[in-house]
């Protein structure tokens, strides 16, 4: 989906129905690696606007007054009455830690894999790989690339066969590589077949930097990027409670929502998620399906005309 736009009248998810679960696997195995160059990690890029200065004036300032001298009362002072208005929170809103789980790469032979810190190899951690149990099999050096493939049943990683399913997480600031792009978050991978499926499981948050940014220009003006935030917000959560399949709850096609990693954050994009947190469309005590489209034709043919469209 690409549009500035979002709208009311769709599915309505009850927001008592949301509910953070844990999903295991079960496997067992030991790993043996070896390494590959691995491409560089995209930066943030920014869009910065330059505020104009030829206006600025200097801040008035008020003339001193002379010393007074001071009176002791006769008598003590009344107590001040306390208002009855409450005091204002100055506190930031922090929005619930709510997991999506988005499906980056599907029936593919082959993976390259590896991690590294967002900002660049030259503070660069490790990452663990799991089983489903949690058991760490293995660490993943920084700034390598290894080859993954299914077989069966199975993940062959290099010569060793793992059952099923294993799990890439990176340590804290950490960035995963699956094909050709960078992910925030951790990965897992499940053999299905001779395929392989690869699910990037992030902060909801964290997912909205990269689509704000997927799915329109990050040049766009703020309050156009922070109504996508809103919209898009809106609609993964409602995929929470009802995904996909069983192993993810939205793809990273305009299927569901562009997501394209970090290679589409900005830091206009990180202000209007942050502008934003935790904001949704609701209607009667629900989480909107906030659809939208880049034009009408999209709307009535994907939506049977209840939508809304950039054009429209």
């Amino acid at each position: 989906m690409r549009s500035l736009f979002w709208f009311l009248p769709a599915v309505v998810i009850p927001l008592a129905c949301l509910q953070l679960s844990s999903r295991q696997l079960f496997s067992t195995a030991t790993v043996n690696t070896s390494r590959q160059p691995l491409p560089s990690l995209t930066l943030l890029p920014q869009i910065t606007p330059v505020a104009s200065t030829a206006n600025a004036q200097k801040p008035l300032t008020s003339a001193k007054k002379p010393p007074q001298k001071v009176i002791a009362p006769k008598q003590p002072p009344k107590a001040k009455a306390q208002s009855s208005k409450s005091k204002v929170n100055t506190h930031p809103y922090i929005a619930p830690a709510i997991e999506i789980r988005v499906a980056v790469s599907q029936n593919i032979d082959k993976l390259a894999i590896a991690q590294a810190r967002t900002q660049g190899f030259a503070s660069s951690t490790t990452a663990n790989i799991m089983d489903g149990n949690g058991q760490r099999l293995e660490q993943l050096p920084p700034s390598q690339a290894f080859q993954v493939s299914a077989s069966g049943s199975s993940i062959a990683f290099q010569e060793v066969q793992i059952p099923s399913a294993l799990w890439i997480e990176p340590s804290k600031g950490g960035a995963v590589f699956v094909g050709n792009s960078w992910y925030r978050g951790k990965l897992l991978l499940v053999a299905q077949g001779n395929k392989l499926l690869a699910i990037n499981h992030v902060g909801l948050e964290e997912y909205l930097l990269s689509v704000v940014g997927s799915e329109m220009s990050a040049a766009a003006p703020t309050e156009a990027l922070k109504a996508q935030a809103v919209a898009a917000r809106s609609y993964a959560l409602v995929h929470t409670f009802r995904p996909a399949n069983g192993w993810f709850d939205v793809t990273a096609s305009e299927r569901h929502q562009a997501y394209k990693g970090i290679a589409t954050e900005y830091n206009t994009t990180h202000q209007a998620v942050g502008e934003t947190s935790g904001q949704i469309l609701s209607y009667q005590g629900g989480v909107v399906e906030s659809l939208y489209a880049a034009t009408q034709a999209i709307v009535d043919r994907a939506h049977k005309g209840s939508g809304m469209s950039q054009n429209c």
